[in-house]
């Protein structure tokens, strides 16, 4: 593989003109142009990007981190990102938040080094420690937090759904049906987990039905097996719900084998709504009615976002360093975009018995 030194002495010129020929800068002529990219084929040179990214003050890479890379809709999410990203020439450095959980600031600091051009986030599972945050300030590059909001990210780009909207019409949905009785299974470390609390609280207000303490029911991880331990209690119970909405579509089939396991059918003896409607949502047994979430149209958004920030970077005065220019590109006011949500009613709700017969 030959060097732009190579290439200049084999054609006979400058090296400014060799660079400004192979980058398509003018100041060549054609014929000179044509000579200097025939050799360029010929001997098989690849530019130096690192040398790009000192001369241009962008390296065309972006930061990426998650914490659930193997979840369907954790994967959907990066999938859309990727695909922007690469149609813009971007090229992600992607870390695992769960690899490197009680090292944030390190994370951070590994990205500034790496001087990537912005960050696409999806927050750590714990609120972040002020260290983190600081460390999060000290970037001084264009950053968009996905899917979840945290104390100290208010002054960032937010692309997410609309996990309040979609929760007043699952809730909407079972009143609907004549469920007066409505449990919620609901996890509130989360903004998400909160959204959708606040958004059952809200339908079951505006419908003036009462919420009873003993059918709220907080969990503190979705992925253990606390929410069928939670749900058979609640089915034990002298007076059982007839109907359970869920943080999650993991969540619910937790309810639906709990209801199983205790001898109920669902939606018979038991309504059952979820949310995120995961690729098995459709094909289990009953087929799960859920809140459909975007989550590719979720990452497309979010890095489109950022790239469109890189670009304003890149179309601004020149300010001297990198990470002033970074911090002109997201000097105003951040934006939050919540892409929409849609109930997809299936097979797991159905009316209380007794209703409508």
């Amino acid at each position: 593989m030959a060097s732009l030194a190579e290439i200049s002495r084999i054609c006979g010129v400058s090296l400014g003109a060799t660079s400004k020929a192979l980058s398509g800068k003018p100041g060549v002529s054609d014929a000179t142009r044509q000579r200097i990219l025939s050799v360029a084929a010929q001997t098989n040179y690849r530019p130096n990007r690192l040398v790009h990214a000192i001369q241009r003050g962008r390296s065309m890479t972006v930061g990426l981190t998650c914490s659930d890379f193997h979840s369907d809709f954790g994967g959907r999410i990066v999938e859309g990102m990727l695909k922007v990203l690469y149609e813009a020439s971007y090229d992600p450095i992607v870390i695992n938040w769960d690899l490197c959980v009680h090292e944030g600031e390190k994370v951070l600091r590994t990205f500034a080094e790496r001087r990537v051009d912005g960050l696409l986030m999806f927050p750590p599972a714990d609120q972040p420690s002020q260290d983190y945050l600081q460390e999060l300030r000290n970037l001084r590059r264009p950053i968009v937090v996905v899917d979840q909001v945290f104390a100290g990210c208010e002054c960032y780009d937010f692309v997410g759904s609309q996990d309040f909207e979609g929760a007043v019409a699952a809730t909407e949905h079972l009143l609907a049906l004549g469920h007066r009785r409505l449990a919620n299974i609901f996890f509130r470390q989360t903004s998400t987990g909160r959204a959708r609390l606040e958004g059952y609280q809200h339908a079951m207000a505006q419908a003036g039905v009462a919420i009873h303490g003993k059918w709220l029911c907080e969990i503190g991880q979705y992925e253990s097996n606390e929410a069928y331990v939670r749900t058979r209690e609640l089915l034990a119970s002298p007076e059982p719900p007839s109907a359970i909405l869920c943080f999650n579509d993991w969540v619910a089939l937790d309810v639906i084998a709990a209801a199983t396991d205790a001898g109920l059918s669902v939606p018979r003896d038991l309504s059952v709504v979820g949310f995120a409607d995961l690729q098995m949502s459709a094909h289990i047994r009953p087929r799960l009615t859920t809140v459909a979430q975007d989550p590719r149209e979720i990452g497309r958004r979010a890095a489109a976002r950022l790239v469109s920030l890189l670009e304003d970077r890149e179309q601004a005065p020149a300010v001297g360093k990198i990470g002033e220019a970074a911090a002109v590109a997201q000097a105003a006011a951040p934006v939050s975009e919540r892409v929409p949500v849609k109930l997809e009613v299936r097979d797991s709700t159905a009316a209380p018995r007794g209703v409508g017969k």
